[in-house]
């Protein structure tokens, strides 16, 4: 008996010593597991750190080109010395510049952080002084909202902040676990100071001396404090406005108060963006919940407080949409998960009870999935994990093989029982023989998941971790079950009667066994059948394509409008207008639930969510969208690429000058869309703006006595208004004060022209006097990318277009196309993330299977069994892309974790196998002998293991079921392990035995050689 035999047998017998010991122990834990199922955290996703930040530069009031060249190249230089960026690209807007680092995932996001913001505080000096802020944010997936809430009305909502923020935002935020409620749509008053111009240049009064007036006379100080009578008293000058009429009479100078030359009212903000939900205007609003927090419990309060809100009689005529609820997707997800795995759990049951025809062992073999559901759900929450998607698949997958171990040992017992007498010593001989198999088997399904673990880090192995947790921690927990509760209860209960070889399984045996003879008899035919089957494999190969991450949401498809310029708010929401009036007009045809659109102005896109079970496919409801959609003078509408989730793609063009690739996209966009499979190709340049440039003459400025900064600050002030100390004494909190001239100044080019700078005497000094005003056209939005200037082009893939078909596809009409010198372009998109996670889980599975051999060959001593082992990995793979060719599925990034889990399971027929033979042969028994009678003995439970595996997965494989309801579906990941585990099993029970007894005749040749070899070596140096 090996150290792993006599440790298994010693398990088993204090379990049978101490069985009260032993029932209490795990009892302990599965009432431990049931309160820890009720305290483990529920979330979507685990609380990861996302290796990205976005470093935000406002700068109002500017041009792309000027922010580009001001403050986008200076700060993305200075932030490129970094260690560890992957990549970097950046955009400049018209009122800010934004630059995107993506880290290696290994990276501590939260120093990156901060290094970040002390390379940028080293060129500060560089950027323009009129930057006020540098913001740098990072990301983790709890800081997601939990859902989107949208109010709608057929009553003009611009005015209802105060309806909403005390009657639903306020109540939101005091809901336990609500960390912050963010409320947009609608814009909070603010006291509005309208100059007039005729009035300031009458009274010769000076627009920049009448702000910093109007800043100091707005103050509230510490003025220190005095000691008096034993008491320390602080001093607080008060100088705040308490009222508007404090604001209206303040004293400009001598005879002239701030009511003489401008009107002070409570006014709306002019709005920038808008919303619409079911053709109604749509205000919104996000919920976000405590880090730790239950998700769901605290979806469930909010929700309750939404409901008491719609009750509320101001509420009359407002409709409350939640748009996207995380909490729901999560808990349609968990349930499609448990009920799969319960019906797996069911299905697995009732194939043991076919093979074993006995009530109580069926139960005892059974009882190993809850206590081990429960015991890892315990070690879950002492070591601070959260219940979530990727955990519960993780449960999900373990469902299946975790009576693997019961079956094995506790056929083991019963065999032992057929021959021995003593029900203790039978036991304990039978959990010896198999100690080492079970151990080796449990090891090996877990060490596949070693490489995702400290290896190279991608968004799919740091997810896949937390899968890795629930699998192996379960896995551990039905050995141990195996090893002590299992051979508790076999030893209390009778072992079914033999079966005679009469019957029918009798008569499966023993075909069985004339298989093997013959396979033994004839290796050389056998062998070529094996290569056969392998070389097989290029058949499916050619027909299974690779499609990203496999994930297309059918929920919801995007309509960007593509406006032909910065058009106003009004104009664009006419076209907004239209679109919608055209979608709900064919609503009930284009299976059309709700239309929700954001936009402003120069930009608009329409989120269309789409009714459940669709009877089309969503390719061609867009090519019905499509071909009847009205034609529109501002817009050019198509639908948004679908690169988040790898149902589009992307390339990107790289040069210097923003001009030149915007005519190379003008010229690539016309011939990638001739590519039959692409659709909605565009060049992702934004909109087209109109810019007023203002020229000042400096030397006329200066004979009027004006410089380029006093212009510069009056014309802002006229246009956009210049922000003065809040007002504290509202009831409903603070208000923003700004200093503005009137409305009609902002909406005529001719006013502007004659806005008065100064009055000298009796002359008026008007701007069109000191400054030449001229109209351009200029590109919204300058992007750059691998710290160069670049311009994205991007399209759809219709139904059945794969993303490795699009790339041949770009690859060689692009090859076609000679660019610019300076110039080139690249793949990007989901074409970059496909090739990254197919590289890294490529390798990872490279790696799984060196730590398979390794793991098997110290536990048995031997290379030659975890070579005969190995084997069965090879027609696994065969099985697994004959099953992705008879299901039409594509390869995926699910489907190459499917096959890096069946990388550990599908070792174990084979050691259980190969194991038996060497104890038969160490036995006394002769090869051949050795190999029917051991394969013989284990055929059962390896074939009751690999059922109850594949039953449990089934209804995954077979169900629509997806990760959190909205992202890739578990299908293909299901298929790979249900069809690489059938294919090897029926291979590996005939063809692993094959393999050890050749690599056994191949030893005992070469040992043959290498003795005739020593001994004509020692006979020549004798002589």
């Amino acid at each position: 008996m090996d150290k792993f035999g006599s440790a298994g047998a010693a398990l088993a017998r204090f379990a049978m010593r101490k069985p009260v010991t032993v029932c209490m122990i795990f009892l302990s834990l599965m009432v431990f597991g049931v309160i820890s199922s009720r305290l483990l955290p529920l979330e979507k996703f685990p609380g990861i750190d996302i290796p990205e930040m976005i470093i935000q530069v406002p700068y109002p009031n500017s041009t792309p080109a000027e922010t580009e060249r001001m403050i986008t190249r200076p700060v993305e230089e200075a932030v490129a010395t970094m260690s560890g960026i992957k990549r970097m690209f950046a955009n400049s807007f018209e009122d800010r510049a934004e630059i995107y680092i993506q880290f290696a995932w290994d990276e501590n996001i939260k120093a990156k952080s901060i290094e970040a913001r002390e390379k940028i505080d080293a060129i500060r000096h560089l950027l323009p002084d009129d930057v006020e802020r540098i913001l740098v944010f990072k990301f983790n997936t709890n800081d997601m909202p939990i859902f989107q809430l949208r109010v709608s009305s057929e009553r003009d909502l611009s005015n209802a902040y105060d309806l909403l923020d005390r009657n639903l935002k306020r109540p939101i935020e005091r809901v336990a676990g609500v960390s912050k409620v963010e409320l947009y749509g609608v814009l909070k008053k603010e006291i509005v100071i309208r100059i007039s111009p005729e009035r300031i240049a009458a009274l010769n009064v000076d627009v920049n001396r009448l702000s910093a007036t109007l800043r100091n006379a707005n103050f509230s100080m510490n003025a220190g404090h005095i000691y008096d009578l034993g008491q320390k008293i602080s001093l607080m000058p008060q100088g705040d406005f308490r009222s508007l009429d404090d604001i209206r009479n303040l004293i400009i100078r001598n005879g002239v108060v701030l009511s003489d030359i401008a009107e002070v009212n409570y006014e709306t903000p002019e709005r920038n963006e808008g919303r619409h939900l079911d053709q109604t205007y749509a205000v919104g609003f996000n919920i976000y919940r405590e880090s730790g927090s239950n998700l769901v419990e605290v979806s469930q309060r909010v929700m309750r407080v939404i409901d008491q809100a719609k009750t509320d009689p101001a509420f009359d005529g407002i409709s409350l949409f939640v748009m996207d609820d995380t909490a729901t997707s999560v808990t349609d997800s968990l349930s499609d998960l448990i009920a799969a795995g319960l019906l797996g759990a069911a299905l697995s049951i009732a194939i043991l009870f076919v093979f074993l025809r006995q009530l109580t062992t069926t139960l005892v073999v059974v009882l190993s999935v809850p206590f081990s559901i429960c015991i890892t759900l315990g070690m879950m929450y002492l070591f601070g994990y959260s219940l979530n998607i990727l955990s519960l698949m993780g449960l999900m997958l373990a469902v299946g093989m975790l009576v693997d171990n019961a079956v094995v040992v506790t056929e083991s017992i019963f065999q032992e029982k057929q021959s021995e007498a003593d029900a203790v010593a039978a036991t304990e001989k039978g959990v010896s023989k198999v100690s080492l198999a079970v151990i080796a088997g449990t090891t090996t399904t877990a060490i596949v998941f070693l490489p995702n673990i400290v290896g190279v880090k991608i968004d799919v192995t740091v997810f896949l971790e937390h899968v890795a947790i629930a699998i192996c921690i379960s896995l551990f927990a039905s050995l141990l079950i195996a090893q002590t509760l299992i051979p508790l209860l076999a030893s209390k209960i009778k072992p079914p009667k033999p079966r005679s070889n009469n019957t029918q399984s009798g008569q499966w045996l023993q075909r069985y066994r004339d298989i093997l003879r013959w396979t033994m008899n004839k290796p050389g035919r056998a062998s070529l059948i094996a290569v056969l089957i392998l070389v097989s494999t290029a058949i499916p190969m050619q027909f299974v394509t690779q499609n990203g991450d496999g994930n297309n949401n059918d929920e919801r498809i995007w309509l960007n409008y593509h406006m032909q310029t910065n058009y106003t708010l009004e104009e664009v929401e006419k076209t907004v207008t239209k679109m919608e009036e055209y979608l709900y007009a064919n609503q009930e045809r284009f299976h059309i639930k709700q239309v929700y659109t954001y936009f402003n102005p120069g930009f608009a896109v329409s989120g269309i969510t789409l009714n459940d079970d669709l009877p089309i496919p969503v390719g061609e409801l867009k090519e019905m969208i499509r071909d009847e959609m009205p034609q529109f003078v501002r817009a050019r509408p198509s639908f948004q690429w679908d690169t988040g989730n790898g149902g589009g793609v992307k390339i990107t063009l790289l040069g210097e000058s923003s001009d030149r690739l915007l005519n190379l996209s003008e010229q690539i966009v016309p011939i990638l869309a001739n590519i039959d499979g692409l659709s909605d190709v565009r060049a992702d340049t934004g909109a087209m703006r109109e810019e007023l440039q203002i020229r000042v003459d400096r030397d006329k400025a200066f004979q009027y006595g004006l410089n380029t900064s006093e212009i510069a600050n009056i014309v802002s002030t006229a246009l956009r208004g210049s922000n003065l100390r809040t007002f504290r004494h509202d009831p409903s909190g603070e208000i923003d004060i700004r200093l503005m001239y009137g409305r009609d100044l902002q909406s005529s080019l001719s006013k502007l022209k004659g806005l008065v700078l100064r009055r000298n005497g009796l002359q008026q000094v008007t701007l069109d006097q000191v400054a030449d005003i001229q109209v351009t056209q200029q590109l919204s939005q300058i992007g750059r990318s691998y710290r160069q200037t670049a311009l994205s082009i991007g399209a759809n893939l219709d139904e059945g277009f794969t993303i490795e078909q699009a790339r041949d596809q770009i690859q060689r009409t692009l090859d076609l196309i000679e660019l610019p010198t300076g110039y080139r372009w690249t793949f990007d998109g989901s074409f970059q993330r496909q090739d990254e996670a197919s590289a890294v889980m490529q390798m990872n599975m490279l790696l799984a299977i060196c730590m398979i051999y390794v793991v098997m060959a110290a536990l048995f001593e031997s290379l030659l069994l975890p070579t005969a082992v190995i084997t069965s990995l090879l027609f696994s793979f065969t099985g697994v892309f004959w099953a992705f060719f008879v299901t039409g599925t594509p390869m995926s990034v699910m489907g190459m974790i499917g096959m890096l889990i069946l990388m550990g399971i599908v070792v174990n027929n084979g050691i259980v196998l190969v194991d038996r033979i060497n104890q038969l042969i160490n036995q006394g028994m002769s090869l051949f002998d050795a190999v029917i009678e051991g394969c013989s003995s284990r055929v059962r439970p390896i074939l009751m293991t690999v059922a109850t595996t594949v039953l449990g997965l089934v209804p995954l494989a077979m169900g629509a079921t997806r990760i959190g309801g909205d992202g890739p579906p578990y299908s293909p990941m299901a298929i790979a392990i249900i069809g690489g585990l059938v294919f090897s099993t029926l291979t590996s029970l005939v063809l692993v035995p094959l393999a050890y007894v050749l690599l056994l005749k191949m030893r005992y040749r070469y040992t043959t050689l290498w003795r005739q070899c020593k001994g004509y070596i020692g006979k020549y140096v004798s002589a």
